[in-house]
């Protein structure tokens, strides 16, 4: 009877050996798995998601836009024009611009025709009339319907003459029938600016003149 107790015994110290000896080479086989992934960063999928979410969208080979050189812009306008022509052509070497001293709005179409018939007429068209007299809303009309495949560009008038508001409300009431026309506020813009002014009120000094090229070549640019 001893014999058989301490046999049990043996068989039982057998086991417990046993599975100590299996439990040491299980975390030795971890252990070792670990040391070969070494210094590897694991990705988890979220990482793969947020890295995905924060890399820049890919433009393939699209090109970005090209700057304005004036190419395809016509400018038409009165000595207010022929004044601030050499600023605009600084920015805008490619640009063509008639301007013409006492030009009224009733000479326009004809120029336009010209311009047209020689290839000088752009896509683009900057009409500055009205410091010489006023003009009607049918005459206006007609004009921008016959550019109705242009983008066109009426620009308001600032001049110490009885017409000035009639000018300036002629152009707004009709400009606003026509997609294809926007208006370039110079009255709103030169509102208490009278130094940038000859005495006449109208033309313009050197700053003067750069303050105005610089308007029209920001509503080019809005386009």
């Amino acid at each position: 009877m001893k014999k058989h107790k301490v046999g049990i015994t043996w068989v039982f110290i057998m086991i417990i050996l046993a599975a100590g000896y299996f439990s040491q080479r299980n975390q030795s086989s971890k252990t070792t798995e670990q040391g070969e992934l070494g210094g590897q960063q694991i990705t988890t999928p979220q990482q793969i998601k947020a890295s995905s979410e924060s890399a820049p969208p890919k433009t393939g080979n699209k090109k970005p836009p090209q700057s304005l050189d004036g190419e395809g812009i016509t400018v038409i306008g009165d000595s207010v024009i022929v004044g601030i022509e050499p600023y605009l052509k600084e920015k805008l070497p490619k640009i063509t611009v008639d301007g013409k001293v006492g030009r009224q709005m009733s000479q326009a179409q004809k120029l336009i025709d010209d311009l047209k018939a020689k290839g000088k007429l752009g896509d683009r068209i900057i009409i500055e009339l009205g410091t010489n007299g006023p003009f009607n809303n049918k005459s206006l009309r007609s004009l921008l319907q016959s550019l109705s495949d242009k983008q066109v560009f009426v620009v308001t008038t600032r001049v110490s003459k009885g017409w000035q508001d009639t000018v300036n409300t002629t152009i707004k009431d009709v400009a606003g029938e026509f997609h294809h026309v926007k208006i370039v506020d110079w009255y709103a813009a030169s509102e208490g600016k009278k130094d940038i002014f000859y005495e006449d009120g109208v033309h313009l000094k050197p700053d003067g003149s750069i303050y105005y090229a610089s308007l029209l070549i920001e509503a080019l640019q809005k386009q």
